[in-house]
């Protein structure tokens, strides 16, 4: 008897620690990847938004970009409009002849004399 009560200790089941070491490690890599992926969805979400603004920043410099465009083909036009006039026939004939030294010195005179 005492022969198989020490059988009936040295077969006593083994645990599968092969098993609990795969599940435990199963584990740790399942919080590892959902904290990395938490991570990752926050940083999406933060360069969504700040591609948001970037997109609003060019539409609105495009936006400019196409009033300037406007401007200036309004201007060129004008410009155009204003070298194809023909030059009235006042500005061709010339201001006024230059006086003489004795009509300026007469002048003079006679404005010393009014005040």
């Amino acid at each position: 008897m005492e022969m198989e009560s020490r059988g009936a200790e040295v077969v006593r089941t083994r645990r599968p620690w092969a098993l609990i070491v795969a599940a435990l490690l199963l584990v740790v890599l399942s919080v590892v990847l959902w904290a990395k992926w938490s991570e990752s969805r926050a940083e999406v979400e933060r360069l969504r938004a700040e591609l948001k603004v970037v997109y609003t920043e060019a539409e609105a410099i495009r936006t400019q970009a196409a009033l300037a465009q406007q401007r200036v083909t309004i201007l060129e036009k004008q410009l155009g409009m204003l070298r194809e006039k023909p030059a009235p026939a006042d500005a061709t004939k010339p201001l006024e002849k230059p006086r003489s030294k004795t009509s300026t010195k007469s002048s003079k005179s006679t404005r010393q004399i009014t005040r």
